[in-house]
C-alpha cells in the first residue's frame, strides 16, 4: 500500500535586533553564559516586559517578503509550560491575534501558503555535554526576539520542503530580518508530518521534530518518518501523536514526549503587554525600505538578461552576492559575460581564498572592466589573463588596465608581429611543417603552441591560428 506524507513546517527565525525583544539585554551569538540577562528575561519577580519596536519591524519586514498581509491590531499571550530553560514558566508569544496572515511561496512544484507570522521570545539553552552530572543553563538566548514562520500541510516531499526552507531563508535574509545561520540556531526548523494513502484527503496522525538545524536534518527527518509511520500503518499499527527528535549520526527520529495539544497550553492574553497597533503609514514606510527580493531579480535575470536557472541561484545565493553582480552588470552592459565571469572566476577565486565579495579586494566596477577588457571583437587581453590579472587584484589590490599594461597581458594588435614570429617556428620545424602540409592537421597544435611561447602572455590564440595558418 502507497502512502504520501503530508507535510507542516514551523520556522523559527532569530531577529537581527540590537536588543532583546521584553528588555534592554544585548542580543548576540555566544559569549560567556549567563552574562547577557537581567530581572526581565531571567523572570524574576515583579519585572515587566516592554516591546522592542526594532523587532516589530522585523516582524513586518518578514511578512512582506513572504507576502503576508500585514495585520494593523495583534496582540500578545502566555504559553504556559513547564522547562528548565524557561525560568518564568510561561513564553510570551502571539496566539490569538498574530501579526502577520496568510503569504506563501511559489516553488516549481506548487504553490506553498503560510498560515501565519508571530512574535514571540526565545527560550534559554541547556547544556548538556559540560558536566557529568549535570544539565546547566545558559538563559543569554532567553528573551532573544524571533518570528515563527507557520505553513499550512502543503507539502509533500522533503526536497519540496528543503527547497521552501532554502527559499524563506533567502528572503529573511535580503530583508536584513535574520542571517540565518543554522548551524549557530538562529533558524531552526519544526516539521510536523503525517502520512496517508495516496488519493486521500484526510489528514493522518502526525508526529512533531524539533529544532532541526540544517538542510540534511531536514531532508533526513522527513525521509525517515516518512518510513517509519508508513511501515507501523502497512503492519497494522497506530501512529502516535509525539514531539520526536531527531539524530544526526543513525539518521533516526527518537520519542521525546507526547505532543501536548493547544489547550495544554492554556494560552491567555499577556496582560503586561498592550495591543500592538500599526498605521498603514507604519507598514508602508517599512516597506519602502525593503531591497528587491529574490524573486523579483530572479524574473529579472532570466526574462532580461537571459540567464540559466543554474547561474540565477548561485548568484541570488546571497544579498551581498546579487547585489554586487547587479553593480557590475549594469557597468560592463554584459549581463551574460558578467554571470559567466562572477560565477565561473571570481567566486573560484575567492573560494580558494575562504573570502565572499564582501571582504574581497575588488569592486564591481573593477569587474566590470575586466569582463569588458576580454569580451567581444575589440578584446585587449585573453580570458586566461583576465584570471590572473583578477590573482593580483584580489591580492595586491591596484587597477585592472594598469595591472594588464605593467605586466604584460595586452593584446598584440600588430599583425607584423604575429607574421614574423609565424616564420620564425616555420623556419625552426621543418619536419612537423612538411606533416601539417601532407595532410597532418594533428602538428598544427605544436606549431601553435611555439608561437605562444614566443609572443608570451600577449598572446592572440585566434590571429595567431589565422596567421600561421595563412602562411602555412
Amino acid at each position: 500500500m502507497c502512502y504520501e506524507p503530508v507535510i507542516g513546517l514551523e520556522i523559527h527565525a532569530e531577529l537581527l535586533t540590537d536588543r532583546k525583544i521584553f528588555c534592554g539585554c544585548e542580543n548576540r551569538f555566544a559569549g560567556r553564559a549567563n552574562t547577557r540577562v537581567c530581572a526581565v528575561c531571567t523572570g524574576q519577580p515583579g519585572a515587566l516586559p516592554r516591546l522592542n519596536r526594532q523587532a516589530v519591524e522585523l516582524g513586518v519586514r518578514a511578512g512582506l517578503a513572504l507576502g503576508c498581509e500585514i495585520q494593523p491590531v495583534s496582540g500578545f499571550d502566555r504559553k504556559n509550560y513547564c522547562y528548565p530553560d524557561l525560568p518564568k514558566a510561561y513564553q510570551i508569544t502571539q496566539f490569538f491575534h498574530p501579526l502577520c496572515l496568510g503569504g506563501g511561496i511559489d516553488l516549481p512544484d506548487g504553490f506553498v501558503r503560510i498560515e501565519r507570522i508571530h512574535l514571540e521570545e526565545d527560550a534559554g539553552k541547556l547544556l548538556h555535554d559540560q558536566d557529568e552530572t549535570r544539565t546547566l543553563v545558559d538563559l543569554n538566548r532567553s528573551g532573544v526576539p524571533l518570528i515563527e514562520i507557520v505553513t499550512k500541510p502543503d507539502l509533500h516531499s522533503a526536497a519540496q520542503a528543503k527547497r521552501f526552507v532554502e527559499e524563506a531563508a533567502r528572503r529573511l535574509q535580503y530583508a536584513g530580518v535574520c542571517d540565518c545561520k543554522m548551524q549557530q540556531g538562529s533558524l531552526r526548523v519544526d516539521v510536523n508530518i503525517s502520512v496517508r494513502r495516496k488519493g486521500e484527503q484526510r489528514l493522518g496522525v502526525r508526529a512533531e521534530i524539533k529544532n532541526l538545524n540544517s538542510y540534511k536534518a531536514v531532508v533526513g527527518a522527513i525521509e525517515y518518518e516518512t518510513r517509519r509511520q508508513s511501515e507501523l500503518l502497512r503492519g497494522g499499527g497506530l501512529v502516535l501523536q509525539q514531539t520526536r527528535r531527531y539524530d544526526d549520526s543513525s539518521g533516526i527520529t527518537l520519542p521525546m514526549r507526547d505532543k501536548a495539544e493547544t489547550q495544554d497550553y492554556r494560552y491567555f492574553p499577556e496582560p503586561d503587554l498592550p495591543v500592538l497597533t500599526l498605521r498603514q503609514e507604519d507598514i508602508a514606510r517599512i516597506a519602502q525600505k525593503l531591497p528587491r527580493m529574490p524573486q523579483q531579480r530572479r524574473e529579472q535575470y532570466r526574462d532580461a538578461f537571459g540567464l540559466p536557472d543554474a547561474d540565477i541561484a548561485v548568484l541570488l545565493s546571497q544579498r551581498e552576492l546579487a547585489d554586487f553582480y547587479e553593480e557590475a552588470a549594469a557597468a560592463s552592459g554584459l549581463p551574460k559575460e558578467t554571470a559567466n565571469f562572477v560565477i565561473m572566476d571570481l567566486l573560484k577565486a575567492l573560494r580558494l581564498r575562504g573570502k565572499t565579495v564582501v571582504d574581497a579586494n575588488i569592486t564591481p566596477a573593477q569587474a566590470a572592466t575586466l569582463v569588458g577588457m576580454y569580451c567581444g571583437n575589440d578584446a585587449r587581453i585573453t580570458h586566461a589573463g583576465a584570471a590572473q590579472i583578477l590573482d593580483i587584484l584580489l591580492d595586491e589590490g591596484g587597477q585592472p588596465e594598469e595591472i594588464a599594461r605593467e605586466k604584460g597581458y595586452l593584446l598584440i594588435r600588430d599583425r607584423t608581429v604575429f607574421e614574423n614570429a609565424a616564420r620564425e617556428v616555420i623556419a625552426e620545424n621543418p619536419r612537423p611543417v612538411r606533416q601539417y602540409r601532407d595532410g597532418s592537421g594533428k602538428v598544427f597544435g605544436f606549431l601553435l603552441g611555439r608561437m605562444a611561447a614566443k609572443l608570451g602572455k600577449s598572446f592572440d590564440a585566434k590571429l595567431a591560428a589565422e596567421t600561421l595558418k595563412k602562411l602555412l
